[in-house]
């Protein structure tokens, strides 16, 4: 467990490369990312070409970039980097990125680029619930080499024990921990099977979106209680709990989603496509 694939001294530069997993975990997802954005594309009859997807496709990751980041960096702002330097808030390569400001990022660019390209936003979503939460299973394990978003002291067959200088040991200092990046990367695996399970049931447009919501609330909702690195709103001198609120935020509107829409009934637009 290293943060870094490797680490060269260019010394005629003065400059180390240490290119990290972190980024190599988030250059695998967008790939696989590409792949599904292609195949569930021509599955489902959308009106873009291969290379619109493919820019799409980087639009959006970016746009989640942008948004986990900003998300962080606001939380963490008087706690960490008011203290750093300026070019601190940029280093996204050491680690920082909230998952629910990356979700926000990526609906809210996701939406523009439905309109300006005039297709179908719940169609996309539901492409984009499956792009999203297999980059979430893959990038927590950039967690897990960069030593950072875990749980507790555990004596539990489960606990990790972090090296040194790594964010767990600060407080962890040498003693097991509960990897629960791991197990919200598992549970990530689980829901990612159970969308590419229902993809294929025909439901109407928007409902793997929705079902992404609820499953991912419910999911981040039960592993808050294990993370170390909580981060909370503070609305007259009173805590909320950051993740358990946006959970049910968005639990709220994977519901009302599905009941407005009526997504559990069939889509028999896509059927006859297929038919035909």
């Amino acid at each position: 467990m290293h943060p870094y694939i490797f680490s060269i001294e260019i010394p005629w530069f003065n400059i180390t490369l240490e290119p990290r997993y972190y980024g190599l975990f988030y250059a695998i997802a967008v790939l696989i990312g590409s792949r599904i954005v292609l195949s569930e594309i021509k599955r489902r009859r959308i009106n873009l070409q291969e290379d619109e997807a493919l820019n799409m496709t980087l639009l959006i990751f970016l746009a989640g970039l942008i948004g986990g980041r900003v998300y962080e960096v606001i939380f963490e702002w008087s706690n960490y980097y008011r203290f750093q330097p300026f070019w601190k808030t940029f280093a996204i390569w050491e680690g920082g990125l909230a998952i629910h400001g990356a979700i926000i990022g990526g609906i809210v660019s996701l939406l523009i680029y439905c309109r300006i390209k005039n297709i179908s936003l719940a169609a996309m979503l539901d492409i984009g619930a499956l792009c999203m939460i297999m980059g979430q299973a893959i990038g927590r394990w950039g967690n897990f080499t960069n030593g950072e978003a875990a749980g507790p002291l555990t004596d539990l067959w489960t606990g990790i024990v972090f090296p040194e200088g790594t964010a767990v040991d600060r407080y962890a200092n040498g003693s097991p921990v509960h990897p629960t990046m791991i197990y919200e990367s598992l549970g990530n695996f689980l829901i990612l099977a159970l969308l590419w399970k229902l993809r294929l049931r025909n439901f109407r447009p928007g409902m793997l979106g929705a079902v992404y919501l609820l499953t991912y609330s419910i999911l981040r909702s039960l592993l808050t209680p294990l993370r170390m690195d909580n981060q909370y709103f503070i609305i007259a001198d009173t805590k909320f709990l950051a993740a358990y609120t946006i959970s049910i935020i968005m639990f709220a509107a994977g519901l009302i989603w599905i009941y407005i829409n009526k997504l559990w009934y069939q889509d028999e637009t896509l059927i006859k496509k297929h038919e035909f």
